[in-house]
Parts: structure tokens; sequence; C-alpha cells
């Protein structure tokens, strides 16, 4: 609308436009701020709009003006870790009823050797990344928003946690010789500690009574074996989230999966579980449906109503039981805890130990790989040949908009990237050396990697530069954008950026005609790696590509790929699809 400022006429209504600037739009997580007017009149759309302005000024200002977290913030933070990790262990020796073997205590403190080693070589380099997950639920425990963090207050937040952990875990190394009188050097650990200290001062003595001769130590140990397992796995999920250990979808998953055992099992002190109990659990898991815990028809009930109601269905009402790899990870959650508790002494054995689960699959059976002709099919749909609008991408039309869901399945099929992977691209990602343009996948700031194996360089296909994928690139850099895909929110128990894109993909190829079980966006790495293979390409050079680890004696011996093995592996992908009315000319 000529003259008339961040406005944009839909249809008849107007509409407030106006572009986050480059500095706040990871904080506010998008790139533009867009409402509806509500009014066809242009002299009430400019007023509303003013006022709009007026208040997104005020936002921006604001937020410049919102200063990271304060020392203070921090120490208090950094304390509740380090409390937390020596109060827990502090819990485990107090119930412990027998002394634990000197392997073990050697093992546990090689293993916080190697902790704070591995903190220490993070601080070095800047991976502030190894502390994603800790600092995360440090955060909520602490009651701060991070709706509005950006990379800085992330990386300063996660800073102060690898600092303390090299404290942390030597506190708990020392422990391990002997050594209970740890101190800590952290500035902001030591500042919590002395603040806490000084609270706690204890006031002028008072004669006191003698305590009853029948106290004794051993009863706090016993208060807590005899806590019921309600009350003790909430704690355990816990800490095994701010140590690290499971992320934030897998603690959710075991937190279902402890109230499924009692449910099944009762509520019960852990020592007072049997192996009987392990076994009858894994019986009544093995006859739920699939989607218990998804379908209205299970909502409200208990396990035993669940499988009466489940029993009743019959032909094509009656779904899927539950795959014995959901019930091997239940168990998997529950031996965990278990295990713990044997370490502790709190149980004598591991009663989910030794139970076996077969694959109800063969390994390369397990998820279909997009063959040549389901990716003619795939690429001949609106997406890529024309759709309507932004809105009815299903549609056929004349408008290919290159966003995320034109180019998400292009650059899996073409490099067997995860789809995380590709959805936390930054512009600075996509870089060139000896004149091979390739995506570096890493861990800075806040992206994630699968394992340490992810870690890798992976050439640009030569048919995603015809394609103009670097040219997509240096317009995100033109815009300042730091993100390839900047519209991709986090979403999901783990904040991943593809969450939201998983759903969207599958509904567009239910809309389009193309759903199968078993193929889905994880399918493009398959199709990558077959490929590769099939072309002839290495097996260790197509794990590296892919990220994964080489099995066997090879991988002693062999460490990496050089950028131009690389190149010609992926260079070898041929899908078989003529894409050349999608490629554009250089520039």
């Amino acid at each position: 609308m000529g003259g008339l400022a961040n406005l944009v006429l839909r249809g008849r209504v107007f509409y407030f436009r106006r572009r986050v600037p480059a500095d706040l739009r990871e904080r506010l997580g998008r790139r533009e701020l867009v409402r509806s007017l509500g009014t066809i009149d242009p002299r009430a759309a400019r007023s509303n709009a003013c006022r709009l302005y007026l208040a997104s000024e005020g936002l921006f200002t604001g937020m410049r003006a919102m200063p990271m977290l304060t020392d203070t913030e921090l120490s208090r933070l950094v304390q509740d870790f380090y409390a937390s990790v020596l109060q827990g262990d502090d819990a485990v020796r107090l119930a412990r009823a027998q002394p634990l073997p000197s392997h073990l205590v050697a093992a546990k403190r090689d293993f916080y050797g190697k902790v704070a080693a591995r903190a220490r070589e993070a601080l070095a380099g800047d991976g502030f990344g190894e502390a994603r997950e800790i600092a995360a639920s440090l955060l909520r425990r602490q009651g701060i928003a991070t709706a509005t963090f950006g990379v800085a207050e992330w990386n300063q937040v996660r800073q102060a946690v690898l600092k303390a952990g090299i404290d942390v875990a030597e506190a708990m190394q020392a422990r391990c010789a002997g050594d209970f009188e740890h101190e800590p050097k952290d500035r902001r650990l030591k500042m919590a500690l002395a603040a806490l200290a000084s609270e706690s001062a204890p006031a002028p003595a008072v004669p006191a009574a003698a305590p009853p001769a029948s106290t004794s130590e051993p009863v706090a140990a016993e208060t807590a074996i005899s806590k019921p397992l309600s009350e003790l796995w909430p704690a355990f999920c816990e800490q095994q989230t701010v140590s690290g250990a499971w992320e934030g979808q897998t603690a959710s998953q075991a937190r279902a999966t402890f109230r499924l055992f009692i449910d099944v099992c009762g509520d019960k002190a852990t020592a007072a579980y049997t192996r009987t109990d392990a076994s009858r659990f894994r019986q009544q898991v093995e006859r739920l449906p699939a989607l218990y815990s998804k379908s209205p028809r299970y909502r409200g009930k208990s396990v035993a109503e669940i499988i009466a109601l489940y029993a009743e269905d019959t032909g094509t009402t009656r779904g899927k039981p539950l795959t014995p790899k959901t019930i091997k990870r239940h168990f998997s959650a529950l031996s965990t805890f278990w295990e713990a508790a044997e370490a502790g002494g709190e149980v004598g054995d591991n009663i989910f130990k030794g139970f076996r689960f077969g694959a109800a699959k063969k390994a390369t059976e397990q998820r279909q790989m997009w063959e040549k002709e389901d990716l003619a099919r795939l690429f001949a749909t609106p997406i890529w040949t024309g759709c309507l609008s932004e809105q009815r991408r299903k549609t056929a039309g004349s408008l290919i908009l290159r966003d995320e869901k034109f180019w998400l399945p292009l650059i899996a099929v073409f490099s067997g990237l995860r789809q995380e992977e590709i959805c936390q691209l930054h512009v600075a990602d996509v870089q060139q050396k000896e004149g091979i343009w390739f995506f570096d996948i890493n861990d800075k700031g806040a992206r994630k990697l699968k394992n340490r194996s992810a870690a890798r360089r992976v050439p640009v296909h030569a048919e995603l530069i015809r394609l103009g994928l670097l040219d997509e690139v240096a317009a995100r850099r033109r815009a300042g954008e730091l993100r390839l895909f900047p519209q991709l929110e986090g979403g999901g128990a783990d904040g991943r950026l593809g969450h939201a894109y998983t759903k969207a993909f599958t509904r567009y190829r239910q809309d389009v005609g193309l759903y199968q079980s078993g193929l889905d966006f994880h399918s493009f790495r398959h199709s990558a790696t077959t490929f590769m293979h099939e072309a002839g390409v290495h097996a260790t050079v197509v794990d590296h590509v892919t990220g994964h680890v080489t099995a066997g004696e090879t991988a002693r011996y062999t460490k990496r790929s050089s950028l131009q093995q690389m190149q010609q592996a992926i260079d070898a992908i041929a899908i078989d699809v003529d894409l050349s009315t999608l490629h554009r000319p250089p520039g």
C-alpha cells in the first residue's frame, strides 16, 4: 500500500507488519511481527498501525536494555547444581547397607576425572552445548524464564554451569579418594556457598536434653529405603536430567514408564519389588495397544481396563500392540533406576536385568527408504511443481516457495543429514574450503548433536548448488539472519526445531496420497546411504559422511575422510529425478 508504512492488504483487511531487527530475532523467535488490524478503512488502519509501531518500538528497546543474568542469579544457579549432586551422593552413601567394592570406587574416581577433563575441553573451545540440558533444567528449577533468551544469554548460563561442573566433578572425584572437604575454585560457587554459610550460622548454643537411647544414625537410611517408589522416581528423573544423562524427551518417557509400572505392580518400597513384578509388568504391557496413551477411548483408564477394552476390539478397529522396541525402552528406564538403587545398597539385585526383547523387524526393515520411484512421485507434488498459496501447499498452482518445506527433503536425500541437523543449520555453517562447499555440523550455541561422531563436515551436493541453495544462504546472510531456516521454532520436550515440521510433513504426504507407514523423513537418510553404497563408495567414507560410528578394527585406524573423498561420495548420490525446472543460474 503506497504511503501506508508497515501496512499490507490481505483480501480486504489491513494487517500490520514490521520486521524484527536482526539482533533481536533469535531472542524473540521470529523474523517479523504480524497482526490483523481488523479494518478495511485505510485511515483507521493507519491509526492502528501507528499505535502498534510505537508498541513494537518499546518492545525492541526493552529487549535491548534487558540485562543478562546477574552474578547473584548465576551464583544461586551453580550452587543449586553443586548442592543437588553432592546431596544426592550423600543420600546414596548413607543408605548403602554394604561397602562399595574397591574396583567400583576406582571406576567412579576415573569417571569423574574424565567428566572434569571434558568440561575443561568444552570451556576451552566454547563448546557450551555440552551443558545444554543441565542449564535448561537448572533454570526451570530456579523459575527463570528463558523465552527471551538469545545465544549470548544461553551461553552465559552454560559457561557458568561448565565452570561449576569442573568443581562438581572434582568434588565427587575427591570423595572417591576419601576427601569430603573439597573446596571449589569457581568464583560464583564460592560466593554462593559463603552466603549460604553466613545465613545458616548457628545461634548461641542452648543446652538440650539428650536424645533417646534408641535413636541411631541408620534410621535416616532406613526411612529413605522404605519410601514408596512414587516418592523416589521424580527426584531420580530430575537428577538424570540435571546430570545430562537424559534429555527432556527421555525423562518425559521415563516418567510415563514409572506411572505405568506403579499402575501394574502397585506403589511399594523399591526393595519390596521382586523379579516376579518385573515379569508381570512385561506380560501386561505386551497386551497394551500401541496408542493406549493417545486414544480417547483409553483416556483415564487403568492398565487392566485398557487391556480389557483392547481385547474386545476385533478386525479393522483393533490397532497394533506395543512394539518390542517400546517395551524395551520401558525396561531400560526401570533398569537404570534399579541399577542406581543396587549401587546404593537399597536393593539386592536389579530385577530388570537379563530380560531379552526380540526386534519386531530386521534392522534393514525397521524403516523403509525412499526408492527412486517414490522420490519421483514426491518431487512431482505441488511444493516442488507449484502450489496455490502459502496456506494451500497441497493444491496445484504456479507458486513455488523456497522455504523449509521445499529445502529440507532435498537437503536430506542429497546429504544423508539428520532432520534436526538440517533444521538447526546456521548461515555460518555453510562454508567453503579447498574449493568445496560443505555443511559444518557442530554443537555450537543452541545446536544439538546426537553423539560425538555426529560432528563432521558434509559437502554440499552439486544438485543442491544447481537448485540455488548457496543463493538462499547468501540471501539469509544479507538479511542478517542467523539460521538458514529462521521460521522454524522449537517444540516438544527437547525444544527441537523440527518438531512442528515432522507433523507438517506427515500431513502433507497424507494430503497428496504418498503416505506409507515406515516411510518418513528419516527414510531420506537411508536412501542417501544406500545410493552411496550402490555407487561403490567405501563403507567407512559413508559412515564419515553420515556421522555413524564405523564398527570393527577399521575404526581404530581410519579416523576421518578428506573433503575430496566425501565430496565424491556425496556427488555419487543419484536419485534419477529431473529437477532441472527448479535450477537457478549462479548468482
